[in-house]
This record gives C-alpha cells, sequence and structure tokens, in this order.
C-alpha cells in the first residue's frame, strides 16, 4: 500500500502536529507524481485506487478507466455540510454565493465520477445516506484513531460513572481546531447560559487555530475565567485520550456543519457522551450510538438547557456514557481498518472479474460483526494523524 501525496508549506491547525517522513511508517509514502502520463506510469499496475470523492480527482477517475484500473472513492461532506462551511467560513455574500455555486457543480461531478467506481467508502452517515445507491458498493465507517487498546477500561470507566451518580460538578470538554466552521465562539455563550442557570460545571477547552485570541476575549468578556479554562493543543495519545478517559463527563459540540469529525468516535470510546448542534453528521451518529443528544443549530440557550436537565438527572448521563463506550468499542481503529481494507479487497476482486454486483451492496456492518482479516491488514492501513 502506497500512499500519494502532494506537499503544501502551509500551516495547519491540526489539534496536534506530526512530522513524518519517506520510510517512518509499514507502508510507502510518495509525493504525487505531476501530470496524468506521470500518474498513470505510476498506477498502471495497481490493485486499486484509494481516492477522495473530489471533483479534482475526475481526471483521476477517467484515467483508472482507460486503464483499467478500479477506483474506490471516500467521502466526507455533503452538499449542504459545504454550504454550511462557506456560511461560516465567508464573509463576503458575493464570494459565498460564487462558492455556493460551484459547489453545485461540483456535486453534478461528484455523482458522475460514482457511476464508474467499483466502490465507496463513506465516513459517517450524511454522505452514505445520498451515494450509496450511486456506488456498485458502498460501506460506511466512523473515523477513529484510537486502538482498541485504547478503551477506556472497566475500572477508570466505573470512576467516572461514579463520579455522575454522585451529582459532582460536570466536566465539560472540547477538543479540537479552534476554527469557524467548529463553532468554538459558542463554547463561551454556552457556559454562559450554563452560569446563568446556577449549573455547576468546569468547561476545558484543547486546541488552536485563528479564533484563539477571540475565543480568549469572549471567555474574558463574560467573566468566565474561573470554570472556563482555555488550553493549548495536547499530544493525541499520551495528553488528549487521558484527558477524555480520566478527566470528562460531557463533550460539549458546536460544530455548525456536519463535518464527520473523527471526533464522535474517539470521544465516546473514551466513555464521554456528546452533546451539541444538530448537524447532520452528528444527528448520524446519535442515531447509531445513542451516546448523545442534539439540540438546535446556533442555539447556547437551548444547548445550555438540556446540559441542565442532564444535571439534575443523571441517569440519563450514565446511560449515554454506557451506549457511547459500546459504540466507540465497535469503532475502533483496528477493525475499522479491517472492514475497509477488506472492502477494497472484494471490489478489486470484482472489477477484475469484469463484473460487480447486479444492485448495489451496502455495508453497514458494525466492526465487531466485521470478517476478521489480517493483522497485516491492519498494519498497512496506519496513516499519518491529524486532527
Amino acid at each position: 500500500m502506497t500512499s500519494l501525496v502532494t506537499l503544501s508549506s502551509t500551516p495547519s491547525s491540526d489539534m496536534d502536529h506530526v512530522e513524518v517522513t519517506p520510510g517512518a511508517f509499514e507502508t510507502e509514502l510518495e509525493v504525487r507524481p505531476v501530470g496524468l502520463d506521470a500518474l498513470a506510469a505510476r498506477i498502471a499496475n495497481a490493485a486499486v485506487v484509494l481516492a477522495f470523492l473530489s471533483p479534482f480527482e475526475a481526471p483521476t477517475a477517467a484515467l483508472c478507466k482507460r486503464l483499467g484500473v478500479p477506483i474506490v472513492f471516500t467521502s466526507e461532506y455533503t452538499p449542504r455540510t459545504e454550504r454550511q462551511i462557506v456560511d461560516a467560513d465567508t464573509r463576503n455574500p458575493v464570494l459565498r454565493l460564487r462558492r455556493k455555486l460551484w459547489i453545485e457543480q461540483a456535486e453534478r461531478i461528484r455523482r458522475r465520477m460514482l457511476r464508474d467506481c467499483a466502490g465507496l467508502q463513506c465516513n459517517g452517515t450524511p454522505t452514505y445516506d445520498i451515494y450509496k445507491d450511486l456506488s456498485p458498493r458502498s460501506l460506511l465507517f466512523f473515523d477513529n484513531r484510537v486502538p482498541q487498546a485504547g478503551l477506556v477500561s472497566d475500572a477508570v470507566f466505573g470512576a467516572k460513572l461514579d463520579r455522575l451518580r454522585a451529582g459532582k460538578p460536570l466536566r465539560l470538554v472540547f477538543g479540537g481546531r479552534l476554527i469557524a466552521m467548529k463553532g468554538v465562539l459558542q463554547l463561551p455563550k454556552v457556559a454562559a447560559e450554563l452560569r446563568r442557570r446556577n449549573v455547576p460545571f468546569t468547561m476545558d477547552i484543547y486546541g488552536s487555530g485563528d479564533l484563539e485570541k477571540k475565543l480568549a476575549t469572549g471567555i474574558a468578556a463574560r467573566g468566565l475565567a474561573g470554570p472556563v479554562t482555555l488550553h493549548g493543543p495536547l499530544d493525541f495519545e499520551s495528553g488528549w485520550l487521558p484527558t477524555l478517559r480520566e478527566a470528562s463527563d460531557l463533550f460539549v459540540c458546536c460544530h455548525v456543519q456536519g463535518d464527520p469529525s473523527s471526533t464522535y468516535s474517539e470521544v465516546m470510546s473514551c466513555g464521554v457522551p456528546i452533546i451539541g448542534y444538530d448537524n447532520e453528521a452528528l444527528l448520524g451518529a446519535i442515531a447509531q450510538s445513542g451516546g448523545g443528544w442534539a439540540t438546535p443549530l446556533q442555539d447556547p440557550g437551548a444547548l445550555a438547557d438540556r446540559i441542565a436537565i442532564l444535571d439534575k438527572d443523571r441517569s440519563d448521563l450514565v446511560l449515554a456514557a454506557k451506549a457511547a463506550r459500546h459504540f466507540g468499542r465497535s469503532h475502533m481503529f483496528e477493525p475499522t481498518m479491517d472492514r475497509r481494507a477488506a472492502h477494497l479487497i472484494e471490489a478489486s476482486r470484482l472489477a477484475s472479474q469484469g463484473t460487480g454486483p447486479l444492485r448495489p451492496a451496502h455495508d453497514t456492518r458494525g466492526a465487531a460483526n466485521a470478517a476478521e482479516t489480517s493483522a497485516a491488514s491492519v498494519q498497512a492501513a496506519r496513516r499519518v494523524r491529524r486532527g
């Protein structure tokens, strides 16, 4: 398995940054060839190509069709989510309109690309729901970087539940990129509404991004420096996961768009339920897991109301934490990558036979029910972590 990547000199706002060099992983890492002829020479003997479902990959899809190389797409954003991201990130109304018109054009191209693909892997329910019947073989998965060994232990989880039942102040948490599409400026508003309702709580916010200063200003302006603390980013394995497992009761997610963030499954695997705005990705994760609650977009008061109810009746929090942990256990890194690897192998096999399913074949199995593949396929699927 070889990853062909392009290089960028622009820094990201990921939760944690990991520098990688070729040869650092079990799989190969190469700079993607420039130009279709060079790319054709590189992938001509590939068993299968995995590419992002983007209109910019339409020439790649056409190239694979000409070479007879099966291509499987992976998708994350629906047009609705893309429009929401534009609304969050773009102030200029003319530019906002132009970007939304481009989204409509891009969606037409994406749907044409799906006609000739060998399969589709959908991260989260939003794109699965709208694309599953357009691909000959569709797979639903939930991205998760937490290995099976990282699942919150029975002892730690039991102590968390005991603390909830004892009525201790809720330990609210958020972690991720501090950018507009993540709705981070809503967090001080939620905290202020909780204080107005006399809900005892702490809120810890982890991450970095271009809204970090504005977020700090919003916290200070509302006099929230006591209960609300703004931290920097944490290392994923040594900092973020222990914080979730040992010091967090409820993840507050003010995402104003349906980005199917790996945050959902990762947080749940640590035994932490999620409450947030009712974007389509969170709604799908909650429907699949039972590990959270959704309130109307852009309404911090409604979100605070729901937290206040949960604070008074901890039994719902305990049940949701159990459901979240169960969901996380079923979608840890290894079984998720096993399912994705098996899907790629099957798509390649069907393509090599020159026939595919007579109708779309949908795979919505939980990882716990998925057929096991070799440990080598898990190692081959290891990837660079991203926030």
